[in-house]
Order: structure tokens, then sequence, then C-alpha cells
């Protein structure tokens, strides 16, 4: 009887859990964009690589970008990798190009420079934004959400 009770606990909290959106944003289904275009704001989140979260910090205004530093404590980008510039979109890929570094005179682990060609997972109504790419059999992906208008 125990054993049925726990199958049955064991069921219906399987049954109650909804599915999260990471189970939805690994599927290569460019459906899942709700609009082609990132409201102006600030975002912040973080990015996962390397199984590890690093949190970070964008305006995105005009067609451009600023990368912020996020405040976090840990696991956030080096200074000397913050930069600003263009990103444009089309169709399901986002293109950060590079104008300037923002402490060009501060170390940088090159890897985790932004610009790049992402794939872009979501795009959602509510000012969420997920988008991801592979770099050296490893892939970055990007999760922020808009928390204001721009600064």
């Amino acid at each position: 009887m125990k054993i049925f009770l726990l199958f049955i606990t064991s069921l219906l909290l399987c049954v109650g859990c909804d599915r999260t959106n990471e189970d939805q944003l690994d599927k290569d289904d460019s459906s899942i964009l709700e609009k082609n275009r990132i409201s102006d704001g600030h975002y912040m989140g973080y990015f996962v690589f390397e199984n590890k979260n690093y949190w970070c910090s964008i305006d995105f205004f005009n067609n451009k970008y600023e990368e912020w530093p996020s405040g976090g404590v840990m696991y956030q980008k080096g200074m000397g990798c913050l930069t600003s510039g263009r990103f444009n979109i089309n169709e399901a890929v986002i293109t950060f190009n590079l104008d300037t570094y923002k402490h060009p005179s501060l170390p940088c682990d090159f890897i985790m420079v932004l610009p790049g060609e992402y794939k872009i997972n979501l795009i959602s109504l509510t000012d969420s934004i997920v988008f991801s790419k592979e770099v050296e059999k490893d892939i970055f992906k990007y999760h922020l959400k808009r928390i204001n208008e721009k600064r």
C-alpha cells in the first residue's frame, strides 16, 4: 500500500508541474518567435557557458547595444570584455557588430566577447530574449528580461 501511495504521489507531482520554457527553447523551431524585434530598454539576466551562469546586463536602443557591468558579486563578464555596437535581426538570427570595447585597457577572455551571430531561441511579448551560439564545442546561451526603459 505504501508503494502504491508513493507512486500516486509521484505521478501527481509530475502531472502538476508545468513544462518550463527551457524545454521549449531547446526545440529547433523558429515558430516560437513571437515577434522579430527587440524592444528598446535595459535588459538583465545571465548567460550560460561551460555549465556556469554569468550575470549580464545589456541596453538595446535604436538597433544599438551597450553592455554594462551586471553588479553581480560572482560570475560576471570581465570589465575588459564589455562592448558596445550595433545589432540586427534577420529571421531567427541576431548579429552583434562591435564598435568599441568599453574598457580596452583591462584584461578580457575574448571567448566571452558578445559580438557575433546568435540563433534566437525566443523573443517574447513580455520582453524576454533568449539567444545562443556554439563556441568551441560548448554553447553560450543568453537569457535576458527587460527591466525598464533605456538608461
